[in-house]
């Protein structure tokens, strides 16, 4: 019997249908796309969020995956573990933050705290295990961006003018609120600028009096807590001096009255006060000339001005005699342009600055030498003084001071600018170190070179004392002057200087030394008052227990009036040297106002510094005579006494009261 084909479409059908259920059903992947915010490079410690999508999914479905974050260079790696569910439609999303709490990590930290290149990879682990199923990938740079916005490059500031700086700082994902912030300054400090509102740091700045003149390359650096960092292009700015302006020039005269009309027997003082042109500030150290010229533009003196506390300006302490020769009618103070300098490069005035004074001289004066020449014969008198002026050398000091130096003793030498002191100083050192003592120079005003060829200029031999170790420089003034490191690296390190001392002492081994300190102005410019004295107190005691001398120069109004007081007090010996300049010569004088266990002579001397004597003074032979004399006169009494003395029986005894005078 032969089948008909429309029957057996049923049956083929059927096993079709049987076969197919017998074969397992394989489940399709479903389609994920990670997405990753922001898509530009972040900064350092920034939150990223990571976003997985299904779509077209098996409706109703849970999805679980992994996210892996592998940071830069194999610096660390994390997974988190999450669930994507499907809606009816088979779609699904979930978002995660890196870095979080919910990663572990396998290495490393799970922070965005390196910079470079993040890879994301998300692999499915149910419901079957298919691996990568999606990736990406997120950049982190650690630059801070820096850009200074005042001042503009070209800028000119003056020493004493203000300035703002101000910087914006911003990170890749905006302003950085929560960085630290420096800029330069002229002499290479660093200055804290404050934020003042979001991602701008701004501060008010000073020119210092001392900032180097000409460019400053101004750069802002900026740095976060999280390792976020930067640095601005540099801009340039010009720093130019501030200009020196003479304030209040005022004449007084000997009574300390403020006056412009002077005569015969007076004397003129002049006073006034150092304005820097920007800001309100002055100068309150140094010492300046202050010329005085008679009324045909004649230079008569030149006056010094130093800096007086109690005047709170610049005073001539020593004045300009008027006498009877000054010729009467306008003469003229004058501060030259371009005299005063504060030593950092701050000069002026820029024109001179002058007051006209009155000298006004009585015809009446002149009859008194009119008298005199007709009476005496000028001619003769003008004779006899030639005679009786001698110079004395370097000896005549000790007549002055009633006998040598006293050994264990302090001595000060305090006088005006280029009075003399130094010479004075290296004199008796010299003497010193001739008569075998061991020698120690503290220089704080000149180069140990300098020391040397001045002291040769006078024939006063130091290289043999040098070669032989009797006799050390201690070079305090290379790094006063910014010219290298000398013995003392910082010359107001006193605890230094005090070690060297000490050192240069035990050398020693007991035996007398001598220190001489030129000078002590540094000292007080460098440390305050109350620690100089200190200091100084210390070095004498050091050097007088030796039986040795301390010989320390200082210069009159370079240091407060107290404290040169004190030193007095201090010194066991007081020298004072004066210098006047009158119609172009330099007039210098020398007073012992002081000195322990000496019978002294208080009157000044007047001196000439000769280069091959040195110390010379001018001296009345009279004078001298006559001392000599009573001298010898005292000698032989004292003689005579002792000789009556041992030649006269003793008288006996005296029993009961002694007799009443008549």
């Amino acid at each position: 019997m032969v089948t008909r084909p429309r029957a057996l479409i049923p049956l083929v059908a059927l096993a079709l249908t049987l076969s197919l259920a017998a074969v397992p059903l394989v489940e399709a992947v479903a389609p994920y796309t990670l997405t990753i915010s922001p898509t530009v490079p972040v900064s350092l410690g920034s939150t990223i969020t990571m976003t997985l999508t299904v779509s077209g999914g098996t409706r109703n479905s849970a999805y679980t995956v992994t996210f892996d974050v592998v940071k830069p260079n194999g610096t660390g790696s994390a997974t988190v573990i999450r669930t994507v569910t499907t809606d009816n439609r088979g779609n699904g999303a979930i978002s995660q933050f890196y870095p979080d709490p919910s990663f572990t990590a396998a290495s490393g930290t799970v922070a965005t705290d390196v910079g470079g290149v993040y890879n994301v990879y998300v692999n499915q682990t149910s419901p079957t295990s298919i691996g990568t199923v999606a990736t990406g990938q997120f950049t982190v740079s650690s630059a801070l961006n820096v850009v200074i916005s005042q001042p503009v490059p070209g800028t000119v500031l003056q020493r004493g003018q203000t300035t703002i700086i101000s910087a914006t700082v911003s990170a890749l994902s905006g302003p950085d609120n929560a960085a630290t912030v420096y800029a330069n300054t002229p002499s290479s400090g660093r200055l804290l600028l404050p934020q003042t509102s979001p991602g701008v740091y701004t501060v008010n700045y000073l020119v210092s009096s001392s900032d180097p003149t000409g460019t400053w390359s101004m750069v802002v650096q900026a740095s976060d807590t999280i390792g976020n960092s930067g640095i601005s292009a540099p801009v340039n700015i010009t720093i130019a001096k501030n200009d020196l302006i003479i304030d209040s020039l005022v004449a007084y005269n000997s009574k300390g009255d403020p006056t412009t009309s002077f005569s015969t027997g007076d004397s003129i003082h002049a006073f006034f006060r150092i304005k820097y042109s920007l800001g309100t500030s002055y100068l309150t150290s140094g010492q300046y000339a202050v010329g005085l010229r008679n009324p045909s533009g004649a230079l008569i003196a030149n006056l010094t001005a130093a800096y007086d506390t109690s005047r709170f300006g610049f005073y001539t302490s020593t004045g300009y005699p008027v006498s009877t020769f000054d010729p009467g009618g306008t003469w003229t103070l004058i501060v030259s342009a371009n005299s005063v300098n504060d030593g950092f490069g701050n000069t002026g005035p820029d024109l001179a600055t002058s007051l006209p004074l009155q000298i006004v001289t009585s015809p009446l004066s002149y009859w008194p030498f009119v008298a005199a020449g007709i009476v005496a014969v000028l001619g003769g008198i003008v004779t006899v003084r030639r005679f009786d002026t001698s110079l004395e050398g370097f000896q005549h000091l000790e007549q002055m001071m009633g006998g040598p130096l006293p050994r264990g003793a302090s001595i000060l030498l305090l006088g005006d600018a280029g009075s003399g002191k130094t010479i004075l100083s290296y004199q008796l050192l010299h003497d010193e170190l001739e008569s075998g003592r061991l020698c120690a120079l503290l220089s704080y005003d000149a180069f140990p070179e300098d020391v040397q060829a001045r002291m040769t200029e006078f024939g006063w031999d130091i290289i043999s004392h040098l070669r032989k170790g009797r006799f050390k420089i201690i070079d305090c003034y290379s790094g006063l002057a910014g010219q290298g490191e000398g013995a003392i690296k910082d010359p107001s390190d006193l605890t230094e200087l005090n070690i060297q001392i000490t050192s240069f002492i035990a050398k020693a081994k007991g035996g007398p030394v001598t220190v001489v300190l030129d000078s002590l102005t540094p000292i007080f410019n460098g440390v305050d008052e109350k620690q100089a004295i200190n200091f100084i107190q210390t070095l004498g005691a050091k050097v007088k227990k030796t039986g040795g001398l301390l010989i320390e120069t200082a210069s009159k109004g370079a240091i407060p009036d107290d404290a040169a007081a004190k030193l007095k007090t201090m010194a066991d010996g007081v020298f004072e040297l004066g210098i006047v300049r009158s119609r172009g010569k330099s007039h210098r004088f020398l007073t012992v106002p002081k000195m322990e266990r000496r019978r002294i002579s208080s009157d000044s001397v007047p001196f000439q510094i000769d280069r091959i004597r040195g110390f010379v003074f001018r001296v009345s032979r009279f004078r001298l005579l006559k001392k000599r004399f009573f001298d010898v006169l005292a000698q032989h009494h004292i003689f005579r006494s002792a000789e009556s003395g041992e030649n006269k029986p003793k008288p006996p005894p005296i029993k009961g009261p002694p007799p009443r005078p008549r």
